[in-house]
């Protein structure tokens, strides 16, 4: 596979050709800038050039300005310029295969059963003990056969716990009247930031992704930053823990804007989850590219793991600025031609130090880099341009549709109906009848359990602990 050429070095007296192998690309890396220095830019380059060489591409697009990916470029006068610096010609220019997802293309979804606990308590930002409520509510609907797929299911679980909490207490211990309020509060802000449109049927399956030379780009724009960083961490767990062992080859590449925002008040436990997929994915086939505005935005551990380097213009004005300037040079391979530290203030829009690893995998001097500019247009695609693309996708059909089968919502609904009476109407009786009431509805939950529920069992392998787990579902 052709080496993946990034631009032009402004450092080596030939002007050689920077370039990033393809075959490293699981070792990951990191495109990082202050704003408006050529992040995007350089985003938009990498996923075209691994999507030439026949490598599928997942790119997060937190802004809602890379759909122009799908058509051919040549629409910036920046952009030709740039072309002739360079000796390139118009045949530089043309459009990439992509497949949209998010509000104006695919629902991207899973189901909270797939989130799991861990991620689902980190999306409504619970504390310690409303977290550890919901991992028993996620044991009662295991043991009650209860499937959680959407949102609804979700507040009918909540629902459910609420109003037989007494008759539960015995066989799950306390349920905290607060913590419960405090759980169904949460998750009815976020139900109004949007959350409830991600999770249901069909949900992501990741072989879906992995068809060669297709770029699946997801619109983020509209996502608030919990709700977009807990999702990326599902797709992490979902890709570490569904492909095989690759061999060393590279299946898929995900590129990810923002991604500090994986890791924004992520507590400690969690991030040692995540920490280790990071290391162990790419034994899966998978490359992590993460783009931010600055390297230490990114966890020290996590940082370690960014094998290729990108670097574009740091501004340090303040003692905290000139900090992360150094921390980003000291992290790359000095080059004794020029200091590397300086340099990181002085790149102009487009310039970029660079450091990629060989084919032995040992990282390679920095480079000041003359980017190469993207094929495709840098202008968004108009409306009709964007839904003339998702009619071509081939995945339309699976998932343009909701599929909303009896799950917990339905299933609680039909328990109610079909709970036999508590007890006689006569008068006199109300303390013997919701004693009775309590008795038999217990009975019929033990009962009612359905096919759905016996196959996910009470092991039901989610999230990131599952993953980590090493099991399959």
């Amino acid at each position: 596979m052709d080496p993946i050429v990034l631009g032009k070095s402004a450092s080596a007296a030939d002007g050689t050709p920077s370039q990033l192998l393809p075959a490293m690309v699981n070792r990951h890396g990191i495109i990082c800038g202050a704003t408006g220095t050529g992040k995007t830019v350089t985003l938009r380059l990498l996923a075209e050039q691994l999507n030439r060489r026949g490598l599928p591409v997942f790119v997060t697009d937190f802004k809602g300005d890379l759909s122009g990916l799908a058509a051919s470029g040549g629409d910036s006068a920046k952009v030709r310029e740039r072309l002739a610096q360079l000796g390139l010609d118009e045949r530089y220019f043309h459009s990439n295969p992509v497949t949209p997802w998010g509000p104006d293309g695919l629902p991207l979804r899973t189901t909270i059963s797939e989130l799991g606990p861990d991620l689902l308590a980190q999306m409504l930002q619970l504390n310690d003990n409303q977290a550890g409520l919901l991992q028993l509510l996620f044991k009662l609907a295991d043991e009650q056969g209860l499937l959680l797929l959407d949102w609804k299911d979700l507040q009918a679980l909540l629902d459910f716990a609420s109003a037989e909490r007494r008759s539960l207490t015995t066989q799950y211990g306390s349920l905290s009247p607060a913590s419960l309020g405090a759980i169904k509060r949460k998750s009815l802000a976020l139900e109004r930031e949007g959350a409830a449109a991600l999770f249901g049927e069909p949900a992501l399956a990741t072989a879906d992704l992995l068809a060669p030379a297709q770029i699946h780009l997801f619109d983020a724009s509209r996502l608030q930053p919990r709700i977009y960083g807990t999702l990326l961490l599902w797709l992490l767990a979902e890709l570490y823990q569904n492909l095989p062992e690759s061999g060393g080859a590279v299946k898929i590449v995900l590129c990810i804007d923002e991604a500090h925002l994986l890791f924004d008040g992520l507590p400690k436990t969690l991030l040692e989850k995540v920490v280790q997929i990071v290391k162990l994915i790419r034994s899966r086939g998978v490359g992590l590219f993460f783009i931010t505005q600055n390297p230490m935005d990114i966890p020290g551990e996590i940082l370690a793991q960014m094998g290729n380097r990108i670097q574009h213009a740091l501004r340090a004005y303040t003692p905290g600025e000139q900090r992360a300037v150094r921390a980003a040079a000291q992290s790359f391979r000095a080059n004794p031609a020029f200091d590397t530290a300086a340099v990181i203030g002085q790149l102009a829009v487009g310039e970029a130090l660079v450091s990629c690893l060989d084919g032995d995998g040992v990282p390679q001097p920095v480079q000041r880099v003359l980017i190469q500019p993207p094929a495709s247009r840098l202008a968004p695609l108009s409306a009709e341009e964007r839904q003339q693309l998702l009619q071509a996708s081939p995945l339309a059909p699976k998932y343009a549709q909701t599929l909303d089968r009896a799950s917990a919502y339905e299933q609680l609904q039909q328990r109610r109906r079909e709970a036999p009476a508590a007890a006689d109407p006569g008068a006199g009786q109300s303390k013997r009848a919701a004693t009775q009431g309590g008795s038999e509805f217990d009975r019929a939950l033990g009962k009612m359990a359905n096919s759905f529920g016996r196959q996910l069992g009470k092991e039901l392998v989610r999230g990131l602990l599952g993953a980590l787990s090493g099991r399959r579902r």
